[in-house]
């Protein structure tokens, strides 16, 4: 669980945490939506700082924000090698069929920073905010638009349980690869077939186990007499502040720099 910074709750005292839930949902997703609209390194340079802004806010080391980015390095990588090679603009490198524009490292470079911020909002979200508060804050931004409050409660329960499971099942991952491992099993074969079964090996404990523990959940569930939104009511309520109205405005002024600017 500690490679994995997506989906996982950080307990601590600070600005971002004190956030209401709500108004940290709506803005970070919001903005990690308005990431994918960047096309100059002004609106990365902005991006950069609003990030780091409350990324130091939450008082969290950076190291558990550079976790999140490990299991994204992969699509990350593919994205840039794919941008890299667009058709147009001045060559700036070529060997043989190989060329490399300034377009394409252009489109390379921003592809990968709209990937990185997204990726970064979404875990300071998640850092910050526990499972629950963000099931609550999740339904009541869905009654804002209008949502049923049935689908609006079982919505926000099935998004959360994912992302609760995120780092769960990553480290159930870890465990049955380090067994695997202790069995004899080959995981750096470089031959393909190879590598198949490895994959193989973690990929079917890996959904026997994910299966077993969905049906515990819904046995617990069961036993605590959780029917649905009926009847429902909340321990703690949430209270909207001033700062939580500054943080939407804040937000508000990005999504308009980067669109307008």
């Amino acid at each position: 669980m500690d490679n994995v910074a997506l989906g996982r709750y950080v307990e601590l005292d600070s600005l971002m945490h004190s956030l209401d839930p709500r108004g940290k949902l709506l803005g970070l997703f919001v903005l990690a939506g308005f990431a994918f609209s960047i096309n100059s390194f002004y609106d990365v340079l902005i991006m950069s700082s609003y990030t780091l802004i409350l990324m130091l806010s939450s008082k969290l080391s950076l190291k558990y924000y550079m976790k999140s980015l490990k299991s994204i390095w992969f699509i990350v990588i593919f994205a840039f090698v794919i941008q890299l090679f667009t058709i147009g603009g001045n060559t700036l490198f070529k060997i043989g069929f190989i060329r490399i524009t300034d377009t394409g490292l252009f489109n390379a470079a921003i592809i990968t920073f709209r990937i990185l911020f997204a990726v970064l909002l979404s875990s300071v979200l998640t850092l910050t905010t526990s499972p629950t508060s963000l099931a609550h804050a999740l339904e009541d931004v869905l009654r804002w638009f209008f949502v049923p409050k049935r689908f609006a409660h079982e919505i926000s329960m099935v998004m959360t349980i994912a992302i609760r499971f995120i780092p769960v099942i990553a480290n159930e991952a870890d465990r049955i690869m380090k067994a695997q491992l202790s069995r004899g099993a080959n995981f750096d074969d470089r031959k393909f077939s190879g590598r198949i079964r490895g994959a193989i090996s973690i990929i079917i404990p890996l959904l026997v186990s994910a299966l077993r523990r969905a049906e515990d959940l819904s046995i617990a569930m069961e036993a605590r007499g959780y029917n649905g939104w009926e009847g429902r009511t909340r321990f703690k309520q949430f209270n909207w502040e001033i700062k939580d109205t500054f943080f939407l405005i804040s937000f508000s002024l990005v999504c308009f720099t980067i669109i307008f600017i």
